[in-house]
C-alpha cells in the first residue's frame, strides 16, 4: 500500500472528456484505515453537492529510483471535523477506496510546443526555461546551468503570458541530462507538475493553450 498518513495527494472531482479537462485539488493524507481513508479538506473546498459521488485520489511514490503517479476511485462518504495530533481541530473528507490502485495520469489537459511567436515564456527561481510543450497539468522544459532542479522539489516559477506575469509553484517529477545528437553538454530537461494553480492563472494559461492550438491548427491545413 504506497498511501500513508502525512502524503500530499490530489483529488480528481470531476473529468470532461470532450474538452479534454479534469478538476483537480490538492490534499493530504490524515489517516488510513482501509478502506476508508481520511483526507484535509482542499481549498477552495469540495462542495457537500458532491457527497457519494466517486473521486480519483492521487500521489506521488518512488518506483525504480522515479517518481509516478498513482491512485484510485473512492466514494466520498463523509464530511468531518477531524482532531489533529497536535490537539487542532480541522475540516476533512472520509473517502472510501472502490477500486485498486494502479497508475494514473492527471494531465488530460491539451499539451502544445510553444514557439518564439507564442507569447510565453518561463522562469525557474529567476532563471529563465526553454518550453517543450505546456498544458495546465505541466510542462516539460529545458534548462541550464547554474539552475539545479530535484525530483520532488517544489519551485516558484514566473510565466508570462502576452506580457503579464503569472506567479505559481510546481512539483519537479524529473529530470535527465540532454543525451540528443548536436545537444550542448550542459543542457538538462525536467517535466513538471503544476501544483496551487489559482483560477486566474489558469483560466490565462488555457486561453493561451487553445490559442497555440488553433493556430497550429491554421498552419497545418495552410496550403
Amino acid at each position: 500500500m504506497s498511501i500513508e498518513p502525512g502524503l500530499s495527494t490530489r483529488i480528481v472531482t470531476d473529468i470532461d472528456v470532450m474538452k479534454e479537462r479534469v478538476l483537480v485539488k490538492g490534499s493530504t493524507v490524515h489517516d488510513v484505515r482501509e478502506p476508508v481513508i481520511i483526507l484535509a479538506q482542499t481549498d477552495p473546498p469540495i462542495l457537500k453537492s458532491m457527497l457519494h459521488r466517486e473521486v480519483i485520489v492521487t500521489y506521488l511514490v518512488k518506483e525504480n529510483g522515479e517518481t509516478v503517479r498513482r491512485g484510485f476511485t473512492a466514494e466520498l462518504v463523509e464530511f468531518i471535523d477531524y482532531n489533529l495530533n497536535s490537539g487542532q481541530q480541522v475540516k476533512a473528507l472520509v473517502v472510501k477506496r472502490t477500486g485498486p490502485e494502479k497508475p494514473y495520469n492527471i494531465r488530460m489537459a491539451y499539451r502544445v510546443s510553444a514557439t518564439g511567436r507564442s507569447s510565453i515564456s518561463m522562469s525557474v527561481f529567476e532563471n529563465e526555461v526553454n518550453i517543450i510543450d505546456i498544458s495546465l497539468g505541466g510542462a516539460k522544459i529545458t534548462y541550464r546551468k547554474p539552475l539545479d532542479l530535484k525530483p520532488d522539489e517544489i519551485v516558484r516559477i514566473n510565466l508570462k503570458i502576452e506580457g503579464k506575469v503569472y506567479t505559481l509553484e510546481a512539483r519537479i517529477l524529473r529530470t535527465w541530462e540532454g543525451d540528443c545528437e548536436g545537444a550542448r553538454r550542459d543542457l538538462w530537461f525536467a517535466s513538471a507538475e503544476f501544483v496551487n494553480m489559482s483560477k486566474t492563472v489558469e483560466y490565462a494559461l488555457s486561453r493561451k493553450i487553445h490559442d497555440i492550438e488553433r493556430e497550429s491548427r491554421q498552419r497545418e491545413t495552410r496550403p
